[in-house]
């Protein structure tokens, strides 16, 4: 996935990006409708860790040096409904979710 997000970035670079706004018409399986009308379903979608759940293990230092672990979840997944600002690839089979978006009104 970090190469597909790497030349997404290298695409808009060279040719301009082609930025969008979308609307998550449904959360599973994922679908977003851009103002166009036209709807991309996961397979067009290059997702960030900013529109997705994930969990995080680790370890961290407590009192004068015990070491415990902890496990951070983040339930960021996009839901109906939600604005998305996205990126299309050179050629326009690829879109990039950069993030939600708010919605002024």
């Amino acid at each position: 996935m970090l190469e597909i997000i790497k030349q997404l970035a290298l695409d808009a670079a060279e040719t301009g990006a082609d930025f969008c706004i979308g609307t998550v018409t449904a959360a599973e399986p994922l679908c977003i409708r851009l103002e166009e009308g036209l709807e991309l379903t996961e397979p067009f979608l290059v997702l960030t860790e900013d529109v997705l759940d994930w969990e995080e293990t680790g370890t961290i230092s407590i009192n004068g040096g015990t070491w415990d672990s902890f496990r951070m979840k983040r339930n960021k997944k996009l839901q109906t409904g939600e604005a998305v600002a996205l990126v299309r690839a050179a050629g326009g089979q690829q879109y990039l979710v950069l993030g939600r978006v708010r919605q002024e009104g």
